[in-house]
């Protein structure tokens, strides 16, 4: 099966359908939601990027913050997730071709093993090389941007 046929399968579904069908009100808060999912995941990373970086909120230790900040990244996963799932499917043929969706689904895996690979472990490092440290969360701020740029980019990019 390709990835156009398995867009279509989900898009002909009896659930995307329905989504497809429900008021325009329900499109609107899927949206505030996704946008509200990537504030709660950028906002906390990059608090923690800054405070590794040696700025910020120096009050806390990046250990502290970053454990403090779990909860706000997990919850704006879960929005980013069940609003992108009830924006995707109900169009989904549309956004299989689309250049920004495909790489938006290219940087999201990376962006999620850096943050959950790595953040935790830097954050904790005492005597980590700092250089390294603080590369690896600029990085890790970047590739989240560029996950949101990507997904603001869909709706300007055609297949």
């Amino acid at each position: 099966m390709t990835s156009l046929e398995l867009f279509r399968a989900v898009q002909g579904s009896d659930i995307a359908v329905a989504f497809g069908n429900a008021p325009l009100f329900f499109g609107i808060a899927a949206q505030l939601f996704h946008i509200s999912g990537i504030i709660l995941i950028l906002t906390p990373t990059l608090l923690v990027a800054m405070r590794i970086a040696g700025t910020g909120l120096v009050d806390y230790s990046p250990a502290q913050l970053e454990r403090k900040s779990r909860i706000y990244v997990a919850t704006g996963l879960f929005f980013v997730v069940f609003s992108g799932i009830f924006m995707l499917i109900p169009s989904a043929t549309l956004y299989q071709p689309n250049p920004a969706f495909q790489l938006k689904f290219l940087l999201l895996p990376v962006a999620l093993g850096i943050h959950y690979g790595f953040l935790a472990k830097i954050a904790k490092a005492e005597y980590a090389d700092k250089w390294l440290a603080k590369l690896i969360a600029l990085f890790m701020v970047l590739l989240w941007f560029a996950v949101g740029m990507a997904g603001r980019a869909i709706g300007f990019l055609a297949a």
